[in-house]
Protein backbone atom coordinates (compact mmCIF):
# COMPACT_ATOMS: atom_id res chain seq x y z
CA UNK A 1 0.00 0.00 0.00
CA UNK A 2 1.24 3.74 -0.78
CA UNK A 3 0.25 6.55 0.15
CA UNK A 4 1.56 9.57 -0.32
CA UNK A 5 2.32 13.10 1.08
CA UNK A 6 2.20 16.55 -0.87
CA UNK A 7 5.51 17.78 -0.52
CA UNK A 8 8.66 16.20 0.22
CA UNK A 9 9.19 16.34 4.20
CA UNK A 10 12.46 16.61 6.13
CA UNK A 11 13.41 13.16 6.72
CA UNK A 12 12.71 13.49 10.66
CA UNK A 13 13.34 11.26 13.95
CA UNK A 14 9.49 9.74 12.90
CA UNK A 15 10.42 8.48 9.65
CA UNK A 16 14.05 7.26 10.88
CA UNK A 17 11.89 5.30 13.64
CA UNK A 18 9.47 3.67 11.17
CA UNK A 19 11.89 2.72 8.72
CA UNK A 20 15.02 1.46 11.11
CA UNK A 21 12.63 -0.11 13.59
CA UNK A 22 9.78 -2.89 13.47
CA UNK A 23 7.55 -1.59 15.40
CA UNK A 24 4.93 -4.30 17.03
CA UNK A 25 1.57 -3.68 15.79
CA UNK A 26 2.59 -1.15 13.12
CA UNK A 27 2.75 -2.00 9.74
CA UNK A 28 6.70 -1.89 8.14
CA UNK A 29 7.13 1.27 6.79
CA UNK A 30 9.48 2.26 3.89
CA UNK A 31 9.64 6.17 2.62
CA UNK A 32 10.58 7.13 -0.86
CA UNK A 33 11.17 10.77 -2.31
CA UNK A 34 9.55 11.00 -6.15
CA UNK A 35 9.06 14.02 -7.77
CA UNK A 36 9.55 16.45 -4.39
CA UNK A 37 7.03 14.10 -3.03
CA UNK A 38 7.19 11.73 -0.14
CA UNK A 39 5.72 8.67 -1.11
CA UNK A 40 5.10 5.63 2.43
CA UNK A 41 5.70 2.21 1.20
CA UNK A 42 3.47 -0.41 3.72
CA UNK A 43 3.86 -3.78 3.62
CA UNK A 44 0.44 -5.36 3.73
CA UNK A 45 1.79 -8.69 2.69
CA UNK A 46 -0.78 -11.94 3.96
CA UNK A 47 -2.70 -9.02 5.96
CA UNK A 48 -6.49 -8.02 4.81
CA UNK A 49 -8.05 -5.01 5.48
CA UNK A 50 -10.60 -4.34 8.65
CA UNK A 51 -12.98 -3.14 5.72
CA UNK A 52 -12.69 -5.59 3.59
CA UNK A 53 -13.05 -8.44 6.23
CA UNK A 54 -16.07 -7.40 7.78
CA UNK A 55 -17.82 -6.18 3.74
CA UNK A 56 -19.27 -9.72 4.11
CA UNK A 57 -19.18 -10.86 7.39
CA UNK A 58 -20.67 -8.71 10.71
CA UNK A 59 -18.84 -7.67 13.33
CA UNK A 60 -18.38 -9.62 16.54
CA UNK A 61 -17.92 -9.14 20.07
CA UNK A 62 -14.20 -10.58 19.60
CA UNK A 63 -13.54 -8.41 16.64
CA UNK A 64 -14.19 -4.91 18.27
CA UNK A 65 -12.72 -6.38 21.64
CA UNK A 66 -9.04 -7.61 19.94
CA UNK A 67 -8.89 -4.46 17.60
CA UNK A 68 -8.99 -2.29 20.55
CA UNK A 69 -7.11 -3.56 22.65
CA UNK A 70 -4.31 -4.58 19.70
CA UNK A 71 -4.98 -0.79 19.28
CA UNK A 72 -4.32 0.18 22.94
CA UNK A 73 -1.02 -1.75 23.03
CA UNK A 74 0.25 -0.33 19.74
CA UNK A 75 -0.08 3.38 21.63
CA UNK A 76 1.90 2.57 24.69
CA UNK A 77 4.40 0.59 22.26
CA UNK A 78 4.97 4.13 20.56
CA UNK A 79 5.58 5.87 23.36
CA UNK A 80 8.75 3.35 24.10
CA UNK A 81 9.65 4.97 20.27
CA UNK A 82 8.53 8.49 21.26
CA UNK A 83 6.07 8.27 18.67
CA UNK A 84 2.82 9.88 19.16
CA UNK A 85 -0.73 8.00 18.59
CA UNK A 86 -1.44 11.42 15.91
CA UNK A 87 -0.24 9.61 13.03
CA UNK A 88 -2.05 6.43 13.65
CA UNK A 89 -4.66 6.38 10.58
CA UNK A 90 -8.26 4.46 12.28
CA UNK A 91 -10.08 4.47 9.32
CA UNK A 92 -10.96 0.80 8.61
CA UNK A 93 -9.12 0.17 4.84
CA UNK A 94 -6.24 1.60 7.17
CA UNK A 95 -6.39 -1.39 9.54
CA UNK A 96 -5.11 -4.76 8.95
CA UNK A 97 -5.05 -8.20 10.03
CA UNK A 98 -3.66 -11.21 10.22
CA UNK A 99 -4.01 -14.46 12.13
CA UNK A 100 -6.08 -12.19 14.34
CA UNK A 101 -3.67 -9.87 15.33
CA UNK A 102 -4.33 -6.24 13.83
CA UNK A 103 -1.75 -4.12 12.31
CA UNK A 104 -1.65 -0.59 12.33
CA UNK A 105 -0.51 2.47 9.67
CA UNK A 106 0.82 5.34 11.02
CA UNK A 107 1.58 8.19 8.83
CA UNK A 108 3.26 11.10 9.83
CA UNK A 109 2.30 13.39 7.34
CA UNK A 110 -1.24 13.26 8.89
CA UNK A 111 -1.67 14.49 12.51
CA UNK A 112 -5.13 13.57 13.51
CA UNK A 113 -7.17 14.27 16.92
CA UNK A 114 -7.45 10.13 17.78
CA UNK A 115 -10.66 10.43 19.96
CA UNK A 116 -12.26 11.57 16.95
CA UNK A 117 -10.79 9.13 15.29
CA UNK A 118 -11.51 6.77 17.13
CA UNK A 119 -15.44 7.99 17.55
CA UNK A 120 -15.67 7.25 13.87
CA UNK A 121 -14.45 3.64 13.90
CA UNK A 122 -16.89 3.11 17.27
CA UNK A 123 -19.73 4.20 14.34
CA UNK A 124 -18.21 1.52 11.97
CA UNK A 125 -18.51 -0.89 14.76
CA UNK A 126 -22.22 -0.03 15.21
CA UNK A 127 -22.89 -0.41 11.79
CA UNK A 128 -21.18 -3.65 10.88
CA UNK A 129 -21.12 -5.09 14.40
CA UNK A 130 -23.86 -8.51 13.92
CA UNK A 131 -27.16 -7.52 15.46
CA UNK A 132 -27.78 -11.48 16.71
CA UNK A 133 -24.84 -11.26 18.91
CA UNK A 134 -26.41 -9.65 21.57
CA UNK A 135 -23.09 -8.75 23.70
CA UNK A 136 -21.89 -7.37 20.59
CA UNK A 137 -24.57 -4.91 20.09
CA UNK A 138 -24.26 -3.75 23.60
CA UNK A 139 -20.30 -3.67 23.66
CA UNK A 140 -20.66 -1.36 20.33
CA UNK A 141 -23.44 1.01 21.37
CA UNK A 142 -21.94 1.28 25.05
CA UNK A 143 -18.37 1.88 23.12
CA UNK A 144 -19.84 4.64 20.92
CA UNK A 145 -21.75 6.03 23.30
CA UNK A 146 -18.41 6.64 25.28
CA UNK A 147 -16.80 8.43 22.56
CA UNK A 148 -19.40 10.92 22.42
CA UNK A 149 -18.44 12.03 26.15
CA UNK A 150 -16.27 15.30 25.69
CA UNK A 151 -11.97 14.17 27.21
CA UNK A 152 -13.09 10.70 27.27
CA UNK A 153 -10.05 8.15 27.03
CA UNK A 154 -9.94 5.11 25.29
CA UNK A 155 -7.80 3.03 28.24
CA UNK A 156 -10.76 3.98 31.15
CA UNK A 157 -13.50 2.67 28.26
CA UNK A 158 -12.02 -0.20 27.91
CA UNK A 159 -11.49 -0.71 31.65
CA UNK A 160 -15.10 0.11 32.47
CA UNK A 161 -16.17 -2.52 29.99
CA UNK A 162 -13.76 -5.31 29.67
CA UNK A 163 -12.56 -6.23 33.62
CA UNK A 164 -9.04 -7.12 34.17
CA UNK A 165 -8.06 -11.04 35.36
CA UNK A 166 -7.92 -10.24 38.20
CA UNK A 167 -11.10 -8.03 38.20
CA UNK A 168 -13.06 -11.34 36.95
CA UNK A 169 -11.39 -13.30 39.65
CA UNK A 170 -12.83 -11.32 42.48
CA UNK A 171 -16.11 -11.52 41.11
CA UNK A 172 -15.97 -15.04 40.98
CA UNK A 173 -17.54 -17.03 43.69
CA UNK A 174 -15.76 -19.27 46.25
CA UNK A 175 -16.84 -22.93 44.92
CA UNK A 176 -15.98 -24.23 47.83
CA UNK A 177 -19.05 -26.59 49.78
CA UNK A 178 -20.60 -25.38 52.43
CA UNK A 179 -20.14 -27.96 55.50
CA UNK A 180 -22.79 -27.65 58.65
CA UNK A 181 -20.57 -29.02 61.32
CA UNK A 182 -23.60 -29.20 63.97
CA UNK A 183 -24.83 -31.73 61.69
CA UNK A 184 -21.95 -33.33 61.05
CA UNK A 185 -20.64 -33.74 64.77
CA UNK A 186 -24.18 -35.34 66.08
CA UNK A 187 -23.75 -37.79 63.19
CA UNK A 188 -20.41 -38.72 64.38
CA UNK A 189 -21.71 -38.94 68.47
CA UNK A 190 -24.57 -41.13 66.81
CA UNK A 191 -21.12 -42.99 65.14
CA UNK A 192 -19.48 -43.44 68.48
CA UNK A 193 -22.52 -44.92 70.33
CA UNK A 194 -23.31 -47.35 68.06
CA UNK A 195 -19.79 -48.02 68.24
Amino acid sequence: MILEADAEEIEDYRIIMLKENDIPGVLKTDVRYVDNKSQYYYDISSKTSFKMLHEKISLTLEDMKGLVSDLLEVIHTLKKYMLDEKSILLEPEYIFCENGKYYFCYYPPCEQNIEEDFHRLTEFFVREVNYKDEEGVRFAYTLHKATMEDNYSIEEIMSRLIPTEEEEEEETPCETEFVDYTQRMEHLAQEESIV
